[in-house]
């Protein structure tokens, strides 16, 4: 009787350690991300910023501000609409993989947002006691800041391949920092198309696949 009990005992901490291993592998299910965010507002900045880059090469107004203006509000209708249909579906209790999930890209994304309207409010300041800041270094300073919300949300979702998402956006950010030339509008549409749209697209895929297993 009192091996059984020993035996029991002993499984405890193993059988323990397999429900965490669980509650944590259902974490990341919940957590995975369905990717549709990434592909609405990459392919809406790659276009906004596609156009700008080709107004600006032939030196000819393409109403740049309206495409911009109807683009942002073609973003946040799609994501207004995206987050209210996620609400109409079965409610979970939120984990604490989504509270990371939503601190990285709230904090990340805030920064950003700060970050650009302060930039560009320098723009044409040149009273002599702030410097005048070129608009191009916009683009350096979101490359930056993706690099980290890319490289903390892959180890949160681990995704090794997200995460070294992080690392291709630093590298892009410092060419654009050593190279603040009109060329990098171009490049960064490309790299909003490469390395967030077609991650968003992979994620779509993973979403679905770890839907059906679930």
């Amino acid at each position: 009787m009192e091996n059984t009990n020993l035996s029991e005992a002993s499984l405890r901490p193993e059988e323990e350690l397999l429900f965490i291993r669980k509650i944590i592998d259902e974490s990341r299910v919940a957590f995975v991300e369905d990717g549709k965010p990434y592909i609405f507002w990459g392919l809406i900045v790659a276009v906004g910023m596609a156009v700008t880059y080709i107004s600006v090469l032939i030196q000819r107004d393409l109403y740049t501000g309206f495409v911009w203006l109807g683009l942002v509000l073609l973003g946040w209708g799609s994501i207004f609409y995206y987050a209210r249909k996620k609400s109409e579906q079965e409610k979970r209790a939120k984990n604490f993989l989504d509270r990371i999930a939503g601190a990285i890209w709230g904090a990340c994304g805030s920064t950003l947002g700060l970050g650009i309207v302060l930039i560009l409010s320098q723009v044409n300041f040149s009273d002599g006691k702030v410097p005048s800041i070129h608009p191009f270094y916009t683009c350096f300073f979101s490359n930056m800041i993706l690099g980290i919300a890319y490289f903390l949300s892959g180890i949160v979702n681990d995704l090794k391949w997200f995460r070294n998402l992080g690392f291709v956006w630093w590298a892009g950010g410092i060419v654009m920092f050593l190279w603040p030339s009109v060329h990098v509008l171009g490049l960064y549409a490309l790299m909003l198309i490469l390395f967030q749209v077609v991650p968003g697209m992979i994620l779509q895929r993973r979403y679905k696949r770890m839907a059906i297993e679930a």
